[in-house]
């Protein structure tokens, strides 16, 4: 019953991890200043230094994260891509097919990475879904225009 709703989670529990040890940390240096009588100064410079080191970790485990979600979804958006512009529309189809399950699995990370910007990634993807997912096969044209608005704004999360 649980395990739908922490699946999502999981790619975020390393992060937390290393941000929950980092407080941690924060906490017993600022009671060993206390009771050692560091200065005041000294106490503060290694503070910031903790949480800036745990900050770091975070953003790291975070990009991480993405970039092994966000690996497969591009890859798969890119050959589709070369399959169109060789105007093989039909083996486009067949590989773009794998999208919508990488996408389920992406897109958690993804909308935490993007932020405000998710909003154009997912036009990006119901564009996508629905120029390869209709009755009738997509032009070259429509199919290039919904594959590289999407590719562009999921590569830029990777920078």
């Amino acid at each position: 019953m649980t395990a739908p709703l922490i699946r999502p989670l999981q790619p975020w529990f390393a992060p937390l991890r290393r941000l929950a040890l980092a407080a941690l940390a924060l906490v017993l240096m600022i009671n060993l200043t206390a009771c050692s009588g560091i200065i005041s100064s000294d106490a503060r410079d290694a503070a910031r230094t903790v949480v800036q080191v745990a900050k770091t970790a975070a953003d790291v485990t975070g990009n991480e994260q993405l970039q092994k979600v966000l690996t497969p979804v591009l890859n798969v958006l890119k050959t589709t891509e070369k399959e169109v512009k060789a105007d093989n529309i039909a083996g486009a189809t067949t590989t773009i097919s794998k999208f919508k399950g990488l996408w389920d699995t992406a897109a958690p990370v993804v909308k935490l990475a993007a932020g405000d910007n998710y909003g154009l990634i997912d036009k990006g993807v119901k564009l996508v879904l629905n120029t390869f997912g209709g009755n009738t096969a997509p032009t070259k044209d429509n199919a290039l225009a919904a594959l590289t608005g999407l590719i562009g704004p999921l590569k830029a999360l990777l920078t």
